[in-house]
Formats: structure tokens, sequence, C-alpha cells
């Protein structure tokens, strides 16, 4: 699995480097592996760990701009479209590094998640109240933020 960013914001490009270096690194993997299990899947962690290991495919990250004058407090600040597109809010997108990676690493298991219909190792909704911590997404992209180096 790689990303590709074509876009010129210079905190992106460097969230999909350290990304791209993390989906590349055995070692993340193998943490994978050692989490426990995760909600709303059958999925064990070491299948979804080799799901995304062997996941073969771009991802290309795109970015737009949009306010929601009904809920201004509110943003999502990534979706993913497909199993190779990733659109990311620049209005809500973080500056923080570890923060903006784990959002990349997150919206890549969604996508490894897409490849396969049969497969489902995602979370109920976006609007997580604290019963989705444990599902694939969240917590592998909790773990990515390990894998940043200051």
């Amino acid at each position: 699995m790689k990303l590709i960013f074509k876009g010129d914001e210079p905190h992106i490009k460097i969230a999909v480097d350290k990304a791209n270096k993390i989906l590349n690194n055995s070692e993340f993997f193998e943490e994978i592996k050692k989490i426990p299990q995760f909600y709303n899947t059958k999925l064990t962690p070491a299948q979804i760990s080799d799901i995304l290991r062997e996941a073969n495919q771009e991802i290309q990250i795109e970015t737009y701009w949009r306010f929601n004058p009904l809920k201004p407090r509110t943003c999502v600040n990534a979706k993913t479209v497909s199993a190779t597109l990733i659109k990311l809010n620049r209005r809500c997108f973080s500056n923080n590094l570890k923060t903006a990676v784990n959002t990349l690493i997150h919206e890549s298991v969604h996508a490894a998640d897409f490849l396969d219909g049969t497969w489902d190792f995602t979370h109920v909704d976006n609007t997580n109240e604290g019963e989705e911590d444990n599902t694939a997404p969240w917590l592998i992209g909790k773990l990515a933020e390990q894998f940043v180096e200051p």
C-alpha cells in the first residue's frame, strides 16, 4: 500500500511521507498482531495485519475545503472514498504530525477494508463517543503515532 499526494501543502506531504515509511515497516505490522482483538470484526489482528501488509494498491490523497454552517463546530477531517482514494478536508486536517499520520493510517485501514467486500473491519459511524476506540482503524491509527519519529 502506498499513499500518493500531489498537492502543495507541506504539512500533508510530510505526513504522507511518514505514513508511507510506517506502511513499509515490518515492525509496525508485527505490533498490530500483538493487539489482543478488534471490536466490530470477526478477523484477528494477525489477519488484518496481513491484509494491510499485502495490500498492493496506490491510494491517492486529495484535499478539499468544506464548512458546514449548520454545524460550525464539527468537521470531518478525512474520508475514504474508495480503496484508492482518500479525501482530506484542509479546513480541519491536523497540523500536528502524529495526529495527521494517525488519520492517514486510519483511513488506509478503511481503504484496505474496501478491497474485498467480504471483509469488514471498520467502525460503525463517524460519531465516536468511545464505543469505536477498539476498532481496527482507531487502534491501528493510534499505534502508528508511536512510529512517528520526532
